[in-house]
């Protein structure tokens, strides 16, 4: 290994430690929680070598939700693999959220901290480019399972554009998780939660656009758990 590959190594070695611990710190306090002194401290480098990575604190944060978007699209990307039919492979693609927002709660409210105005402004342009490129990663592979929807039959003819359909899948997942943060949506004991329903929402929405099979006539809530033992079992 040449000199240069070896400092390139140790400078992504050290981009790597940087993003694990202040993702650690971003749990574990928010973005109050993440003071770059005691990251510092943290990782037994001095702050200039962290502004040697990043240039603040906002360039920071992004670089961590592009981590979490991008474990986003490797989960997503499994579900290609899932043995069924195209409507069965993008539920398993909001099973893959489901599983994300269990393990790492955290990730959403991070992807979402990161496009606000006052962090997204200050970052650098370069990370602005990587957290768009990880969004496409996200959205290849249900593009890909539309694709095989409307080449199998599955989704008729007259149904709406493949980005008017994700679009609605990605806004009730969004919803759900800001609903899920604070306090309970419902003061009962009915123990009907965001996430309880998201999937079944999942399904109604899918029938209403008129994605074959329906669940008027095939079980979802196997295809649910073949998914999460078939495809995501290391996050059980």
């Amino acid at each position: 290994m040449s000199i240069s590959e070896r400092k390139q190594r140790a400078w992504q070695q050290r981009t790597d430690l940087i993003l694990t611990e202040a993702d650690i710190m971003l749990r574990e306090g928010g973005y109050l929680g993440l003071n770059l002194d005691t990251l510092a401290e943290r990782i037994d480098y001095s702050k200039a070598t962290i502004y040697n990575h990043f240039q603040n604190k906002e360039d920071l944060i992004l670089g961590v939700a592009v981590r979490h978007c991008e474990m986003r699209a490797d989960l997503f990307s499994r579900t290609l693999s899932f043995d069924g039919s195209a409507r069965e492979r993008m539920c398993a693609v909001g099973v893959a959220d489901e599983v994300l927002a269990k393990a790492m709660p955290h990730g959403f409210s991070v992807m979402q901290l990161a496009r606000t105005h006052s962090i997204w402004e200050k970052a650098n342009p370069k990370n602005h480019e990587a957290y768009f490129a990880a969004t496409e990663k996200c959205m290849s592979a249900p593009y890909q399972i539309l694709a095989q929807a409307r080449e199998s039959g599955d989704l008729p003819e007259g149904s709406p554009e493949d980005v008017c359909i994700l679009f609605g899948l990605i806004s009730m997942a969004k919803g759900s998780h800001l609903l899920s943060e604070g306090t309970p949506l419902l003061n009962d004991d009915s123990g009907v939660t965001p996430e309880s329903v998201r999937f079944r929402n999942y399904c109604l929405y899918l029938d209403g656009v008129g994605w074959n099979p329906l669940s008027t006539v095939f079980d979802y809530d196997a295809t649910h758990d073949r998914a999460l033992e078939e495809l995501f079992s290391d996050f059980a």
